[in-house]
């Protein structure tokens, strides 16, 4: 069933690596399959400049809103 996985679900089990560019300043991001890419040269995908990888930490933050305990007393 792996066969079947779509790229999305590629990029979910993948590792992100971020850029910015020295050049324009674009901010951008490359997915590798594993964490071995951390200061990689890689090209800013806005005009072509080299740039140097870093690992993004796989850090995210999830919002919801509060809820709320109704006192019954």
């Amino acid at each position: 069933m792996a066969a079947n996985r779509s790229k999305s679900d590629n990029k979910d089990q993948s590792v992100l690596y971020v850029y910015r560019c020295p050049a324009c300043g674009h901010r951008g991001e490359v997915h590798h399959e594993d964490d071995t890419h951390e200061g990689d040269a890689a090209v800013c995908s806005d005009c072509g400049a080299l740039v140097t990888l870093e690992w993004d930490g796989g850090v995210q933050l999830a919002f919801s809103a509060p809820s709320y305990v109704q006192d019954e007393s």
